[in-house]
């Protein structure tokens, strides 16, 4: 009952942080694209494309590893074990980054060059090479609070991050963003820069603090260098060729939107309206489902390391049927609240016009991180590289195909057959590894009838106000889930 209420509390402060975070990052989109327009944000969303390779690569599973092998180390009640792991990975991941910030800080000119058209200067991609040593770093000591099951102190990282960009950033709005639309990405860069250096002495300060409590006087046995890349290789290895195809896959779709006849202001500013203003509502619902995913890892890879198959399917297909009702719930608020959504947020109707299109993906999309979750934690981290990179291969074609002749909605199909493609696989790879078996027609029919038959009675009694309408729909799904016992409170108990 302990360990539960434990897990219960983690999850409550993750869920909690989270909900803020992205509220917080909500409104900070929205502040960005009032300030620098659709154009802007199409490019501020390129230049994180890219940036985000040389993230992968600094990363390269360092979170996940840290977080296994300490929860292995600490199994064995050896403190100085786990001590040794996160300095380890720490280690680590300071190689991959200080590798990834030369190869960015290098490939900055030729990269804006081509792929900017000389709106920028390499200088905004230069100074974001420099933050990635300290986002690495503070990856792997946020491994370690997941690990000992003190998230708090992550979350206090978090917040701390978030607060200090947002800070950052709006008070060199009002100096250089006036200037034009490089000044102003220049502003975002170093506020997100300078953010993940305050991000990263305040997650090392706290560990120091908290890694004296450690208890365990098992020997120091490990963890030897080939665990750690035993880990961090597959991962580190799918990420990056993701990563890389992704980020060709995100500078394709301006150019591609170009041959298809659309001038460059016009093709900046359709895929700014998709990835830097609908995609955030789209993720922002999954804040929810993040908790679970980060507390899982530790809680299955404990059962898995003790062969407890049993309570491994128990958890896996509970949480499955959770995810799947709250994403099939999140889809129908998206979709039949489009409207009223984006002209809430953005006060732009073309925004409502992609988030309905892309509603119904969240169900996969939301499936998909908590699955992959679940298979890292049980170590099948390399069979979710092959479907990784398959699934971005793939869906690089496929964008190179229809972009120059659909025009954005080659792209939006893309999306789709990307999140279908690889969240099929990894259901099927989870399925087999749990032994657990799906039960569709029940898990999914009942309760999208159980949300339209919401979405459409709250609609009728409460017509104005959409923000009371959206709480009282959830509720209402709820209540009809519970009515029609495709929810009980056995579901609840994990």
């Amino acid at each position: 009952m302990k360990k539960a209420r434990k897990f219960l509390l983690n999850t409550l402060i993750l869920t909690a942080t989270s909900l803020f975070l992205r509220t917080l990052g909500m409104g900070f989109s929205v502040y960005i694209s009032n300030k620098i327009g659709a154009e802007g944000m199409g490019i501020y969303q390129l230049l994180l494309s890219i940036y985000s390779f040389g993230v992968t690569l600094s990363l390269a599973g360092v979170s996940l590893a840290t977080t296994r092998l300490v929860t292995e180390q600490l199994t064995r009640s050896s403190a100085q074990g786990a001590r040794r792991a996160i300095f380890r990975c720490f280690l680590y991941s300071l190689v991959g980054s200080l590798l990834a910030a030369c190869l960015l800080f290098l490939g900055a000119e030729p990269i804006t060059n081509a792929w900017f058209h000389g709106k920028i200067s390499p200088l905004p991609l230069r100074l974001l090479a420099l933050s990635l040593p300290f986002m690495a770093g503070a990856a792997a000591y946020s491994g370690y609070f997941t690990a000992v099951r003190r998230v708090a102190k992550g979350a206090a990282a978090q917040v701390l991050e978030q607060l200090s960009h947002m800070g950052i950033t709006v008070a060199l709005f009002t100096w250089i963003a006036p200037q034009g639309l490089e000044p102003a990405c220049l502003a975002l860069v170093i506020g997100g820069a300078l953010s993940e250096v305050c991000s990263f002495f305040c997650l090392l300060i706290l560990y120091r603090l908290d890694s004296r409590h450690l208890i365990g006087s098992a020997p120091a046995n490990g963890p030897a260098l080939h665990q750690i890349l035993s880990i961090c290789l597959p991962v580190g290895l799918s990420s990056l060729v993701r990563s890389a195809i992704n980020t060709a896959k995100q500078v394709m779709v301006p150019l591609g939107l170009e041959r298809y006849g659309l001038s460059c202001q016009t093709a900046l500013a359709q895929y700014g309206l998709i990835r830097g203003m609908a995609m955030p509502i789209l993720q922002f619902p999954s804040a929810l489902l993040a908790s679970f995913s980060a507390l899982l890892i530790p809680e299955l890879a404990e059962d898995h390391i003790q062969g407890r198959r049993g309570h491994i399917r128990y958890i896996v297909t509970r949480i499955f049927r959770l995810s799947l009702l709250f994403s099939i719930g999140v889809c129908g608020i998206l979709l039949f609240y489009a409207q009223d959504i984006s002209l809430a947020i953005y006060q732009d109707p073309q925004v409502a016009h992609f988030l309905r299109i892309l509603s119904p993906i969240v169900m996969i999309m939301y499936l998909d991180d908590i699955v992959d979750a679940m298979l890292k934690a049980m170590d099948k981290q390399s069979h979710l590289a092959r479907i990784n990179i398959a699934e971005a291969l793939l869906s690089l074609g496929l964008l190179a195909l229809l972009l120059p002749s659909t025009g954005i909605y080659g792209y939006l199909l893309c999306l789709f057959f990307s999140e279908i493609f690889n969240g099929t696989l990894s259901i099927r790879c989870l399925q087999d590894t749990a032994g657990f078996s799906l039960q569709w027609k029940k898990w999914i029919l009942g309760p999208a009838l159980c949300m339209a038959c919401s979405c459409f009675t709250i609609r009728l009694l409460i017509p104005a106000s959409f923000i009371p309408a959206i709480l009282f729909t959830g509720l209402f799904y709820i209540f009809l889930l519970f009515l029609t016992w495709h929810l009980t409170r056995e579901d609840l108990r994990i």
